[in-house]
């Protein structure tokens, strides 16, 4: 085998004896160069038959390109790469059960539910024992019982720290769960894991045969695994033969269960085991790696390594600071423009419209009144000019450079909505990597519907869309006995009483809720599904007569109060609370329409959304500007890459400030957004923020503080934050 495309260090890895084996790569070092040619190697020199290699994987993507590398390398050897068993912790587990899951009673055809199906098994659950779901979501059992799966925990062995009522409330509905799926012959995602690791435990012959079929076993991003997978790869890993790549210092998922210890104990594990390093890095220019190293040595229990490229040393990393989320947006948009039309990465002149001279008190937080300004200015200056007055950004040329090299990381989805509506007014093409566009996503879409039938309450689209949502018991033929109603009701202005005989006319006047709800009460329903629609048309009543003088925001956090929605999507889960993040960051865009009575703003807010949402939609093209939070981004890399929002409270988040564990695992993550830079790094924080509908002063991100000055480029009055020679801040981390 030629080996002569590797470094030394890769070549050791490759060549390594048979015995336990930790390949510490770092971003960039051709870790899966060295895997795959690992496997080859043993192939190739007949020290493992193909037949008892295992090779394990997070992702179908990295098996699949693993086989693909593998079947080149082994090209004079075709029947190789299909003998060996390769594949995700999951598949591998899932074809494992096939074989012997009836030991434990299930039988060989079982099916596994998703987690859709997942929630409507707990669901009835919780119906059979009377619980209450506003209270206690399905979808917080959902995760509690992934949660004791990925730990190994049956319902009679849980101790996940709950208090006692919830631990015994848990306890009952995980044993009821699993009774379920058993009469259904089902697996959940979690089962998968868990019910392998539990024949191997309880079934010694059933493990002696995978022992002696598995003599060798391969593991990519060790650091992500959870203890149900620790402990099979220690019982399948009899032989001592196992060789796992990872980086302790990109262990950043946490919450799914990953558990940093594995990596960082593996000598004690396996006292023998070579460690062998992978430090020299491929991807990214001095200056980049320089500043991720700065601030990974932040870490206080790590695995040392000391990255190193022989790439040239770059361009300066650029730190700027800017006044608002609007204006991090801004910078984005026009550093994209500059570097896709070949003007470079200097300092960007900015410009102020004349005529908000004297509005500089009302800042602007729209979805679209910078894009409905550039639509006004065009009827003023010819496009040719390629500039639609000042004060706006500026707009991509039909010509310019590839925009796929480009990316944008923040630390949660809700920090997008600034960036897309920057995007969008420069007509920058741009896609969404892990999450949906912002007014794309449905709690979004949820919150809009509640805002329409406020002022519309026939608005039949919308009350399709949120009539049992959260759930009320108001089913499809409920909803169409109500459609069918308020099709057919007709306010009579002269009669408290409305005429039922005749369809609304085009031309029918403002029909009243109070009125209708008057009439609604002699609607036929079964019993349930009427008491909840009359309560439904009772919080729109009550939301329709909200103080007039009232601030649309405040409208909205009755919305989310008076529906039950806020409850719904806070189930306990990090999902809900992100996606209840999302729905607070609706709040700051009604900032813009802060001094409108709310019935009027509302109605300008939902035209504008009614635009935007036309707009979003109208160029898809893949080569666009991605955006992505930090942990979607672990495993890829670009040119350009814009690390926004790095202040106190964001990234470090706010809820790892007390916990060491959790302050670590967020400095892990700005390493992993520092080092998916290829050539030009732009990291961004603000001295304000509108958080959830509310201005916050901020504070840089400590993570700054260990940037090396030589390194960096200051924007804005970032220069201001930095004194002396030795690069430091001039604040401190409270």
């Amino acid at each position: 085998m030629d080996l002569s495309a590797l470094n030394n260090q890769q070549k050791q890895a490759v060549t390594a004896g048979l015995g336990p084996v930790l390949v510490l790569a770092g971003p960039g070092s051709g870790k899966t160069k060295t895997l795959t040619h690992r496997l080859a190697y043993l192939i190739e020199k007949k020290l493992v038959p193909p037949a008892n290699i295992l090779a394990l994987t997070f992702t179908n993507k990295a098996a699949k390109e693993m086989r693909g590398r593998v079947a080149v390398l082994l090209a004079r050897f075709v029947s190789a790469t299909e003998q060996l068993t390769m594949g995700t912790f999951h598949a591998v587990c899932a074809k494992i059960l096939r074989h012997e899951i009836a030991v434990l009673g299930y039988g060989h055809d079982f099916v596994i539910f998703d987690s859709q199906d997942q929630q409507k098994v707990i669901k009835e659950i919780l119906e059979e024992l009377r619980v209450d779901t506003k209270r206690l979501p399905a979808s917080m059992f959902g995760a509690l019982i992934s949660r004791a799966k990925n730990l190994l925990q049956l319902p009679a062995e849980l101790d996940l720290g709950l208090d006692s009522p919830l631990r015994e409330k848990l306890a009952e509905v995980y044993a009821r769960y699993q009774d379920s799926l058993f009469k259904q012959n089902a697996l959940d995602f979690d089962d998968l894991l868990m019910l392998t690791v539990k024949i191997m435990e309880n079934f010694p012959k059933i493990l002696q045969k995978y022992q002696k079929k598995f003599v060798y076993v391969l593991v990519d991003e060790y650091q992500d695994t959870n203890a149900a997978q620790y402990r099979l790869l220690r019982m399948f890993s009899e032989h001592r033969n196992l060789f796992v790549v990872g980086d302790d210092a990109q262990s950043i998922y946490k919450f799914r269960g990953s558990d940093i210890t594995n990596i960082l104990n593996f000598e004690k594990d396996f006292p023998e085991a070579q460690i062998i390093k992978l430090e020299q890095n491929y991807r990214s220019t001095k200056n980049i790696l320089n500043a991720a190293q700065k601030v990974i040595e932040l870490n206080p229990e790590q695995k040392p390594k000391t990255l190193w490229t022989e790439n040239p040393d770059g361009e300066k990393i650029i730190l700027a600071c800017e006044e608002d989320e609007q204006a991090e947006g801004g910078f984005v948009a026009r550093n994209i423009i500059k570097l896709a039309t070949n003007q470079g990465t200097g300092e960007l002149e900015y410009e102020t419209d004349d005529s908000q001279k004297d509005n500089d008190d009302k800042p602007s937080f729209s979805i679209l009144d910078r894009f409905i300004k550039a639509k006004k200015m065009q009827a003023k200056y010819s496009p040719s000019l390629g500039s639609f007055g000042r004060g706006l950004l500026p707009q991509l040329p039909k010509k310019h450079e590839p925009l796929r090299e480009f990316c944008v990381l923040y630390r949660t989805h809700a920090q997008s909505r600034a960036i897309e509506e920057a995007l969008i007014e420069s007509s920058i093409p741009y896609q969404i990597v892990g999450g949906l566009k912002f007014y794309e996503r449905k709690e979004i879409k949820d919150m809009l519907a509640y805002l329409r039938l406020t002022l519309n309450f026939r608005d039949l689209v919308s009350l399709k869309r949120v009539v049992n949502e959260p759930p009320r018991g108001i089913g499809d033929k409920s909803y169409e006995i109500i459609r069918d109603f308020i099709l057919n009701f007709k306010q009579d202005e002269k009669s408290e009483k409305p005429d039922k005989s005749k369809k609304l006319a085009s031309d029918s006047p403002v029909l009243r809720l109070s009125e209708f709800r008057s009439a609604f009460a002699e609607v036929t329903l079964q019993r349930k599904a009427w008491h909840s629609a009359q309560d439904f048309f009772a919080v729109l009543g009550e939301l329709t007569e909200f103080n007039e003088k009232s601030a649309l925001s405040e409208l909205m956090k009755l919305v989310v109060r008076k529906t039950g929605y806020e409850k719904y999507l806070r189930d306990g889960s990090e999902a809900g609370e992100s996606r209840f993040e999302n729905v607070e960051e609706l709040y700051s865009v009604a900032q813009k329409f802060g001094n409108l009575p709310w019935r009027e703003a509302l109605s300008e807010f939902l035209q504008e959304v009614a635009l935007i949402s036309e707009i979003d939609q109208k160029d898809e093209s893949k080569d666009a500007v991605t955006l992505m939070t930090l942990h979607s981004a672990k495993g890829l890399e670009f040119d350009n890459v814009f690390f926004v929002g790095l202040e106190e409270g964001i990234l470090p988040h706010s809820r790892s400030l007390l916990d060491p564990s959790e302050l670590s695992e967020e400095i892990r993550l700005a390493y992993v957004g520092l080092t998916r830079a290829r050539k030009r790094l732009f990291l961004v924080y603000t001295h304000s923020r509108r958080v959830f509908g509310n201005w916050q002063i901020s504070q840089p991100s400590r993570i700054l503080k260990a940037l090396p000055r030589e390194n960096m480029e200051y924007r804005g009055t970032a220069k201001e934050h930095f004194s002396g020679n030795d690069g430091e801040l001039e604040y401190e981390v409270t």
